[in-house]
């Protein structure tokens, strides 16, 4: 593994704790031009889950139902979304095939603490990538609801990246808890939040975070939130 010689790490900006999202507030007035100010490389949704969104070089893409890609511009509105400048740190490359859990295992290996926050990206060649999205919900609707309505479809011997986020588990209000992340292939055309992973030969880059900027939303739905429901539970049937 080879490790930059530059200290300088930039924070993890999130937009909004994933709490709120898992009590179904899908609307706030952050817009994709807020979160791109705050890096190149990202991940999250957008107003009342229209689709999954994407940030890699700086371009943003929303992740259909169907799993089309489409660019989204500044002006579109997010209720939560992730993002860093994005170099990396440390690369790693697995040139042989790999099934989704083996490389899932793979990927924990090579977290160096479980206690930081990494953003990461993995570039390559995949033998199948299963993913999902959802299509546009009402607002109040709590996230869990949203797994029966969401769409499943597998990517077959695809070249493309993923693009996301480990985070330790004591920050589970905050954002999901371990790996959190979404594809797109290599023509940019399609993706999805990514459920399972096969890679054929793949780059994997890391690039730990020194802190974590969050955002509190000034809407009246956020500033009135209660939490009622189980975040780990309800991140398991949507997330996983």
């Amino acid at each position: 593994m080879t490790s930059s010689r530059d200290p300088k790490r930039p924070p993890v900006f999130i937009s909004a704790p994933i709490a709120a999202l898992v009590e179904g507030i899908y609307r706030a007035d952050t817009t994709i031009g807020d979160v791109r100010e705050k890096g190149d490389h990202g991940l999250g949704t957008f107003n009342d889950l229209d689709g999954e969104l994407l940030m890699i070089d700086g371009t943003v893409y929303c992740l259909r139902p169907e799993g089309n890609a489409e660019i989204i511009g500044d002006d579109v509105k997010t209720p939560f979304a992730v993002a860093t400048h994005f170099e990396g740190d440390t690369e790693e490359v697995f040139d042989r095939p790999l099934t989704a859990h083996e490389f899932e295992a793979q990927l924990h290996d090579l977290i160096p603490s479980k206690n930081l926050i990494y953003s990461i990206r993995i570039d390559g060649t995949f033998s199948a990538v299963r993913a999902r999205s959802v299509p546009k919900q009402s607002n109040y609707v709590p996230l869990a609801e949203v797994a029966k309505v969401q769409t499943i479809f597998e990517f077959k011997d695809v070249e493309g990246s993923l693009v996301g986020f480990y985070t330790p588990t004591f920050l589970d209000s905050v954002h999901v808890p371990g790996f959190h992340l979404h594809f797109i292939t290599a023509d940019r055309k399609q993706g999805g939040h990514a459920m399972g992973v096969a890679p054929l030969s793949v780059r994997v880059r890391l690039q730990h975070a020194p802190s974590v900027e969050l955002g509190l939303p000034l809407t009246l739905d956020f500033l009135t939130m209660e939490r009622t429901r189980d975040i780990e539970a309800d991140l398991d049937k949507v997330e996983r």
